[in-house]
């Protein structure tokens, strides 16, 4: 027996521990993003505010936005159409294809994302990795991100620090 083929069932055993606790993140860090929203009275959901994030990255099609936060088309067209009748958020024309219609903050949606803070203090996500030590924060953040990188499409998926 290779040593590949003993070592398979714990790097399965570890790579369906990461999908768990992957989901686990995320579903908290919904709910603390929504709680920021809450708190700065924006009157918009994690998920619009995550159409706006993109669309203030230069990102301006609905299939784009669809990918990058892995919603089903279907349901991104309800949630445009809230930012759009909440004025955040309007549709254009694209006079190369009719059937596309490109999508661009308003001045009232620009206002609305700069003035809510990416992360602050009160965050449950800063508040554990203060609990960390920093050698291990950087530790985490340093193996996390070698991780995404290293999976397939992530390229299209991953926006850097940067450019967020």
């Amino acid at each position: 027996m290779s040593t590949d083929s003993k070592q398979a069932p714990e790097t399965i055993v570890m790579a369906d521990k990461i999908r768990y606790l992957c989901s686990i993140v995320t579903k908290i860090a919904r709910a603390d993003l929504q709680t920021r929203l809450d708190n700065h009275d924006s009157g918009i959901t994690a998920i619009e505010h995550g159409v706006l994030r993109h669309l203030s990255s230069g990102v301006a099609s609905m299939a784009e936005i669809s990918r990058l936060m892995g919603v089903a088309p279907s349901t991104l067209i309800y949630v445009v159409d809230g930012l759009v009748s909440k004025r955040l958020v309007k549709r254009g024309k694209d006079p190369n294809d009719r059937r596309r219609e490109p999508l661009s903050l308003e001045k009232k949606g620009a206002a609305l994302f700069s003035r809510i803070p990416k992360m602050d203090i009160s965050s449950v996500l800063v508040k554990r990795l203060e609990d960390m030590k920093e050698t291990r924060r950087r530790e985490f953040v340093a193996l996390l991100d070698e991780f995404v990188q290293g999976l397939p499409g992530a390229e299209k998926l991953y926006l850097s620090a940067e450019s967020e």
